[in-house]
């Protein structure tokens, strides 16, 4: 099975956890673009009425491709949110964020009363063996790797194939 197919599966499994008048947490990556095609077609079929926060613009212009309807963060109110992970250790300990929505998908994740991570057998590793993103404002970048140094990090900017930075959600 390849690892799109496995993501619809575990998408397709996941929906079924939505219930009517719930406000669902949507992260970003593949995962969660592959549970937003599944869940727009729940809503579609079955007529239920559910609130979306997205947590990047990717999967926002995905979901309004599915018409699903979209709010703004209610941090209080989120019942349940659907995400997948950069790797799953076996500690059960996550690392997101890789794909640039870090801050969003952690303030979603805990807010939310449930938290449902969509991951196939290559996203469990026994040690984590990736880099670990971490989301830092442009103004505390020195104080940021002084810190990360001193807990034996190695920080780096995180760039693109041209050499510039990689910017997240949040700029």
């Amino acid at each position: 099975m390849t690892y799109d197919d496995a993501v619809k599966a575990l998408s397709n499994d996941a929906v079924k956890l939505v219930k009517n008048n719930q406000t669902i947490g949507l992260g970003s990556g593949r995962s969660a673009t592959a549970f937003v095609k599944s869940l727009s077609l729940l809503v579609k079929k079955k007529k239920i009425n559910i609130k979306c926060v997205p947590t990047s613009l990717q999967i926002k212009l995905e979901a309004e491709k599915g018409k699903l309807h979209l709010i703004e963060a209610v941090l209080d109110k989120i019942d349940i949110v659907f995400d997948g992970a950069d790797q799953i250790d076996k500690e059960k300990n996550l690392i997101k964020g890789g794909g640039g929505a870090l801050l969003r998908e952690n303030i979603l994740i805990n807010a939310a009363k449930k938290v449902v991570i969509m991951a196939d057998s290559s996203k469990f590793v026994t040690n984590f063996n990736r880099d670990v993103p971490i989301e830092v404002h442009p103004l505390a970048r020195n104080t940021a790797f002084k810190s990360i140094l001193k807990i034996g990090g190695k920080p780096r900017i995180r760039t693109l194939e041209r050499g510039y930075p990689f910017i997240t959600e949040n700029g």
